[in-house]
């Protein structure tokens, strides 16, 4: 799995590379007014009084761990801690950002030690990892009265043998990035918008262009999902890929190699998409929008003509979003207070504002409503325009992790199960057979 991890840390990286440094504020709520007349004077003497008692009720000193986004987001940070505190006098909350890479021994030291801390940024696989091990807040429970808050399937991210253990904070979705050029040269006037289709073009592409249409990317473990292929059971406790439809799907997939449709450089994670679609060898690429200035980047020109479109979408109607998220450690000695800055850092002002500073999207429905995000609706630019597509997307999101402390192993077995259908012309079904074995036997 080390690859997808690696992908994972270079996507974060790029993303937070092509971030604006000019960061504004971000307030907290307004404060009640307390001026009132000689008759409101009693009642607002109560309103008051209430008011105090509540900020008087969370005290504390809480450490809230980020990842990789100091300096870019020092002063947004800042403010978070400011505006908390301001709510809340008797709460200190310290920031403290650590190197993606180092996350994990970080967190698995300090909780040896019984010295989490308090407020942590953590990726989907780590929050499954440690919440199965009982380390988080169940938030399900800590949280429940913002939970309508976050889109339904966005919520269900930090998931683990049915409840939730964390957050949604902020997350792409995918777009499609597109050259009209060689669409044209093969006859056609809109790119595909299902998988389907995108397989029925790329013959016709390849013949005409030389170029290829959709290509197979080491991402097995979300395409199942997003072909109404579940991963696992319901509670978890087996898989449940090894399906007809799986067989069809991968049978499908090796015929097209088989075909010469799609190169294996990108399925074995041996050259980059971005490489690919610049030097127009593909004609189209599906992926986060924050990556769409790359192929600015290696080929201006390129990218000049380039459109944005909706993301393909498979059988399922769903598209993968893989939020950072918030969670708060079971061990706090100010656990009140923790997952009340938790709410407050993912509430929806604070999301709308981090989601414009870092060119991402924010999990909660009334960040994502916000006009700043329909502004690339008309937007020749095709990054402006994919951002607007895939914020759409987020009705229709989730995370296609499966929900269990295993899936790191999990998705690997999947994908390496695909790997021998393709460069050993192994059976689909009997790998999928072999692969269902491994999945149980990594589950007991």
């Amino acid at each position: 799995m080390k690859s997808l991890k690696m992908r994972e840390k270079l996507l974060m990286m790029l993303v937070l590379g092509a971030i604006l440094v000019f960061i504004t504020a971000c307030s907290g709520d307004d404060a009640e007014e307390t001026d009132a007349t000689d008759n409101d004077a009693e009642e607002t003497s109560e309103d008051t009084s209430a008011d105090e008692g509540s900020s008087d009720a969370l005290s504390g000193e809480i450490e809230f761990m980020t990842i990789s986004l100091s300096p870019t987001f020092d002063e947004y940070l800042n403010d978070l801690k400011v505006d908390f505190e301001a709510e809340h006098p008797e709460v200190t909350v310290t920031v403290r950002d650590v190197p993606y890479d180092q996350v994990e021994q970080i967190i698995l030291t300090s909780a040896s030690s019984g010295d989490m801390p308090d407020v942590m940024n953590l990726n989907t696989e780590f929050v499954k990892k440690i919440a199965a091990n009982g380390a988080l807040v169940n938030m399900d429970e800590a949280a429940a009265d913002v939970k309508d808050t976050f889109f339904e399937g966005l919520w269900e991210t930090g998931g683990v043998n049915g409840s939730v253990y964390a957050l949604p904070w902020y997350t792409t979705t995918s777009g499609m990035i597109y050259n009209p050029d060689l669409l044209e040269e093969a006859g056609f006037e809109e790119p595909p918008a299902t998988y389907e289709e995108a397989w029925e073009m790329s013959a016709t592409i390849l013949e005409k262009t030389g170029a290829y249409g959709e290509i197979i990317a080491p991402d097995m473990h979300l395409l199942f999902p997003k072909n109404n292929i579940n991963i696992l059971n319901e509670d978890y406790t087996a898989a449940a890929f090894n399906t007809p439809e799986a067989v069809e799907l991968w049978a499908s997939f090796k015929k097209y190699h088989e075909e010469g449709l799609f190169p294996l450089d990108i399925m074995l994670n041996q050259v980059a998409m971005a490489e690919l679609y610049a030097q127009e060898k593909v004609a189209w690429w599906s992926t986060g929008p924050q990556l769409f200035r790359q192929v600015n980047d290696l080929s201006p020109e390129v990218y000049e003509k380039s459109v944005a479109a909706p993301a393909l979408e498979g059988k399922a109607g769903k598209q993968h979003a893989n939020p950072m998220n918030i969670a708060v450690a079971e061990t706090s000695e100010s656990k009140e207070a923790a997952v009340a800055f938790a709410k407050f850092v993912t509430n929806a002002e604070n999301q709308l504002e981090f989601g414009k500073l870092a060119s991402v999207l924010p999990p909660v429905e009334e960040a994502a409503n916000d006009a700043f995000f329909e502004e690339g609706a008309d937007s020749e630019d095709a990054t402006e325009r994919g951002r607007y597509y895939a914020a759409q997307s987020l009705a229709i999101a989730e995370n296609m992790t499966p929900a269990t402390e295993n899936v790191a192993e999990i998705n690997d077995i999947i994908h390496t199960a695909f790997q021998q259908v393709i460069l050993e012309d192994k059976d689909p079904a009997e790998a999928l057979e072999e692969a269902e074995a491994a999945v149980n036997n990594s589950l007991q």
